[in-house]
């Protein structure tokens, strides 16, 4: 059986799956996207075409106009380019008969929506087989992924620890709409015990810089670009002038781990003692690993494990 797991979210969209010599393969591509009236003369590997419509896919789609991106900012501009990704990823790696199922992260803030967009996904792409789609809650399916085959895990006092057997940790997914993250005792996870929360991802470390650059500058950045200043540390280049706001990016990422922090202290700490001496032992940080140098300094749990 042959699966591909595909996670297609607002900054970015992951493929993963085992080649057919047993090899693991993993891609990323910005998850840009952009609808064109007619194609370009451009490289045919990133302009694809479902149904009558022709798109732009990934890091070519923001050299095109603004007018011509889809705005990716909540579920229902995300459902809509799902299908033209997962279209165009398998089209890619051997179309649509090669891989048995498919398997899609959905951030548990919209959990209400699973249903709604396993159905679009059907209509959409006019697949006619059955279970060929399923739906994983993001943060829970990081611990599905470490029972099956373990983590290297890094204890940053001694180095590496190779592959850590753990039963009790916390996993932390920071996107960048959504903050998920699912508490996991004696190696057991439930639904009950993972939350989803929309608008709290790093987009509030954007909304930061961008406030900031308006109030200083008046200069006025799209979400897209706060993210491209926040992934290069603060410096860009905008109508030839240099600018340089490392250490106010830097404030801005303090501040938002504290806030998640706080939230985790204040939601989690009931289901696991984050706090206490076990947690000292067991915090694990998921998506937000970009970020683990500042978050060393906020938390001890932190400084133990991160993933």
């Amino acid at each position: 059986m042959r699966l591909i797991a595909i996670d297609c979210g607002y900054s970015s969209v992951k493929c993963c799956f085992y080649s057919e010599d047993g090899a693991l393969q993993f891609d990323k591509y910005i998850s840009s996207v952009a609808k064109i009236d007619n194609p370009l003369e451009i490289d045919n590997d990133v302009m694809f075409n479902l149904g009558s419509d022709t798109y732009v896919m990934g890091a070519a789609a923001l050299k095109l106009g603004r007018n011509y991106l889809i705005d990716i900012k909540d579920y229902e501009s995300l459902k809509s380019v799902y299908p033209v990704w997962i279209s165009y990823l398998l089209n890619k790696y051997g179309g649509i008969d090669s891989f048995d199922h498919v398997i899609i992260g959905l951030s548990l803030a919209f959990s209400d929506k699973a249903d709604d967009l396993l159905a679009y996904l059907y209509d959409t792409l006019m697949i006619e087989k059955d279970n060929y789609f399923y739906v994983l809650p993001q943060a829970l399916s990081c611990k599905l992924g470490y029972s099956l085959k373990g983590l290297d895990i890094t204890d940053t006092n001694t180095g590496s620890m190779g592959e850590a057997a753990l039963n009790n940790y916390l996993i932390v997914d920071g996107g960048f709409y959504t903050l998920d993250w699912a508490t996991v005792i004696g190696s057991k996870a439930s639904a009950g015990a993972a939350v989803g929360i929309k608008d709290s991802g790093i987009v509030r470390i954007v909304y930061s810089i961008a406030d900031f650059l308006f109030r200083n500058y008046q200069l006025k950045v799209s979400l897209k670009e706060g993210q491209n200043i926040l992934d290069n540390g603060g410096i860009f280049i905008r109508r030839g002038r240099r600018y340089d706001i490392s250490e106010q990016v830097k404030e801005f990422t303090k501040k938002y781990l504290g806030e998640v922090f706080d939230l985790l202290e204040n939601q989690a700490a009931d289901s696991l003692n984050f706090w206490g001496s076990i947690a000292e032992k067991i915090s694990l940080i998921a998506g937000t690993i970009k970020f683990k140098s500042a978050a060393w300094g906020l938390a001890p749990q932190v400084q133990r494990l991160c993933m």
